[in-house]
């Protein structure tokens, strides 16, 4: 383990500063990496996000299966927030279904669909908000991603929500727009199926012995390539059919 590696990345996180990459390294000492990175930053970990798990990405990165990291507790924001842009060094935007965990997940082993089923309280409709520090995910490794934590930098939740019962994941229609002009609006277009995303994100997290706990958000991933915010962008907003809108506004 590389703890000065981790020691800077954590401060340059905190700064807005440019990231070192990680040297090569296989999965399993990615997520380790993460982990001491996560615990650098000493934040509390209000949830996980799902990356890499639609099928071009997974073909990209020559892997059969998404990639998981944290997202901290007091950068999960609510609708309307207003975020100063000297916060990131670029804003990258992702709208997803965030899954908030139940009771039953508190102690759980491997789950299977019905399980994780239970484990889920609802979902809502959100924004992924990334800060790739001059970075491009698909240029780098997906270990080193990994150990970046993916650079997930918060998510911003709408207030509506459905039960895993009532999501009807193929009839979402989700749109987003940039200062009120429409850039993307596509339908069933989720990467990976929601409640199999969180099965999967839970059953990782016991293999690795990692807590997940009530209340935790699991972002499940993009319906919309990721995009880059040009610096002028001052409104975010999207929209999910059954599920309302959600946006966030940037200040100088």
């Amino acid at each position: 383990m590389d703890q000065d590696w981790v020691t800077r990345t954590a401060s340059a996180r905190a700064s807005v500063g440019t990231f070192d990459l990680p040297g090569e390294m296989s999965t399993d000492d990615a997520y380790r990496l993460q982990d001491a990175y996560v615990a650098a930053v000493g934040k509390p970990v209000g949830g996980y996000k799902l990356a890499i798990n639609g099928a071009a990405q997974m073909a990209h990165f020559g892997v059969s299966e998404g990639a998981s990291a944290r997202v901290f507790a007091d950068e999960i924001y609510r609708d309307g927030v207003a975020l100063p842009q000297v916060g990131f060094e670029s804003v990258c935007v992702e709208p997803e279904l965030c899954a908030v965990l139940s009771d039953h997940v508190a102690g759980t082993g491997p789950v299977d669909r019905a399980g994780a089923i239970a484990c889920i309280d609802r979902f809502h409709a959100a924004i992924e908000l990334i800060d790739q520090r001059g970075y491009a995910v698909p240029q780098l490794t997906l270990q080193q991603a990994i150990g970046l934590n993916v650079f997930n930098a918060g998510i911003v939740m709408g207030a509506a929500s459905v039960t895993p019962e009532e999501l009807d994941a193929d009839a979402i229609r989700t749109t987003l727009a940039l200062d009120g002009e429409l850039v993307a609006d596509v339908t069933g277009a989720y990467p990976q199926e929601p409640i199999e995303a969180v099965q999967w994100l839970i059953n990782q997290c016991v293999a690795r012995g990692v807590p997940l706990e009530p209340g935790m958000v699991v972002m499940c991933g993009t319906h919309v390539p990721i995009r880059l915010l040009e610096d002028h962008v001052r409104q975010v907003e999207i929209t999910m059919s059954g599920l309302g809108s959600v946006g966030f506004s940037l200040t100088d």
